[in-house]
């Protein structure tokens, strides 16, 4: 969908996509990292880097992707921590069956990308073929194996540091691929078009969603998605255009996002929300359609059985007292209660008898 805005040239117009953050890591093992000296001769980020000036290159996209979708490279932050580690490894290797310099040569060349672009955005491109299962190993970047081309790349004069815009967005530490929706992608926007003056119409021309969904706020959230709500293909942006706004007339700013709940089992799981109502904290987690999720339950157990969560990624967050006897579910067509004594997760009510902001109260009620 295009439009013409009014703010811009009468030849400009703006075109409506979706984008993501694409986290290029780092070698994790010794083996890893002479597959990239040995089998493929250079860096994942250096290939984004190479690959700018020739304008395109194929690379893992998410299974959703249409052509004209926005890139955003980014060299993941953590990528130092592992430098480190097989810096230290490389020591303690047998020369006869390593060649240590060379490794060496290699970890000195991934400390310079890293002084430039650790924790950074610092190239963009859009999507210019539908996705494809690619089979042949030559182009498999880490455990993706969806692909497509990725052309009009940029490298970025000015990257974009992840402490500019780790306030509104959440780089996934669980998958390459961090979606962006509307909102986010704009503020990130703002701060890229800021800090470089390189960048390419298509870029400067876009935005995500369609007209109605870059309208969205809290007040009419609830008439806008009225006919749009089942059709999210990503649950970040039911997150984004629908839940957070779903909870920010329930509890104000008192909600929390991907919070992570310590348990001995699995200390890194996290519950996409925890709100507080009437002075108590509960969890909620998200789905797009709760009868395509596998282990479900499993998963939501997991959560309520914490022995403590965190609020927020600071230390002093640590809460012990939060509900422990249920857990709330929402996904696009309903909100469910799951309930230890149970063990069954059981329908409140549905999404569709919020027609005004008042008829939320029938959920607060049921909290």
């Amino acid at each position: 969908m295009i439009i013409i805005d009014a703010n811009l040239p009468q030849k400009s117009s703006i075109s409506f996509i979706n984008a993501h953050i694409n986290n290029i890591s780092f070698p994790k093992t010794i083996e890893e990292l002479e597959h990239f000296i040995y089998e493929r001769g250079s860096y994942n980020v250096e290939d984004v880097i190479n690959e700018c000036s020739i304008g395109y290159t194929i690379w893992t996209v998410p299974r959703n992707s249409a052509i004209g979708d926005i890139v955003l490279y980014f060299h993941a932050k953590t990528a130092i921590q592992w430098i480190r580690k097989l810096e230290t490894a490389t020591q303690n290797l047998d020369e006869s069956k390593h060649d240590k310099n060379l490794l060496t040569e290699w970890l000195t060349k991934a400390r310079g990308l890293y002084s430039l672009y650790g924790g950074k955005i610092f190239a963009i491109g859009r999507i210019k073929s539908r996705p494809e299962l690619e089979e042949e190993e030559q182009n498999i970047h880490w455990s993706g194996r969806v692909y497509a081309k990725v052309g009009d790349l940029v490298l970025l004069q000015n990257p974009i540091d992840i402490n500019e815009f780790n306030s509104f967005i959440t780089v996934s530490r669980q998958s390459a691929i961090t979606p962006l929706p509307s909102n986010e992608y704009q503020k990130l926007k703002n701060i890229i078009v800021t800090k470089n003056d390189n960048l390419p119409e298509y870029y400067l021309d876009s935005k995500i969603g369609d007209y109605n969904l870059s309208k969205i706020n809290a007040t009419n959230f609830l008439q806008i998605t009225k006919e749009y709500r089942t059709r999210f293909l990503l649950e970040t942006n039911f997150r984004s255009y629908y839940v957070n706004y779903l909870l920010h007339n329930i509890c104000g700013k008192n909600f929390y996002k991907e919070c992570q709940c310590h348990t001995s089992k699995n200390p890194l799981a996290r519950v996409d929300n925890i709100f507080q109502y009437n002075g108590k904290l509960y969890m909620l987690e998200v789905k797009l359609n709760i009868n395509l999720e596998k282990n479900l339950i499993e998963q939501l157990k997991q959560y309520i059985n914490a022995e403590y969560v965190y609020l927020t990624n600071e230390k002093n967050c640590k809460i012990y007292d939060f509900e422990k006897e249920y857990i709330f579910v929402i996904d696009t067509l309903a909100i469910y209660k799951y309930s230890v004594k149970s063990n069954q997760l059981t329908k409140l009510l549905s999404l569709d008898e919020f027609k005004t902001l008042s008829d939320i109260q029938k959920f607060t009620i049921l909290i």
